[in-house]
């Protein structure tokens, strides 16, 4: 996958509902680098599918759990303001490039590489 692909992936998986996302990409080549993928089993590349879909679309109140931290060391650690983070997880809208850093900063698998995108 290259990255343009990817963008376009994530983006997609962004702003779409899961039936039109999967409708989408379920039968595009691009898609066979994905772990797991299996372009001849189409049950199991809808899981994967669909794994990678709630990866992408996590909460940052789920990601600050991961991190252990409170709201306000999560804030400053990230140097988001407190209020921003309250706000996000209580009404969702953090955008989906923090999103994707915090996961980084974080640990979790690097999306690139469950991807298999291309250098």
């Amino acid at each position: 996958m290259t990255y343009a692909t990817y963008s376009e992936f994530v983006r997609s998986a962004d702003e779409l509902p899961f039936d039109i996302f999967r409708a989408r990409w379920l039968l595009m080549p691009e898609c066979d680098n994905i772990k797991e993928f299996d372009p001849d089993d189409l049950d199991h590349s809808t899981n994967v599918l669909h794994d990678l879909y709630d990866e992408i679309r996590r909460p940052i109140g789920s990601l600050r759990a991961i991190s252990g931290l409170s709201q306000k060391k999560f804030a400053d650690r990230f140097a988001i303001p407190c209020r921003t983070v309250q706000n996000w997880e209580a009404r969702g809208g953090c955008p989906i490039y923090l999103r994707l850093l915090i996961r980084q900063s974080l640990g979790l698998p690097s999306l690139e590489e469950l991807l298999g995108v291309e250098p």
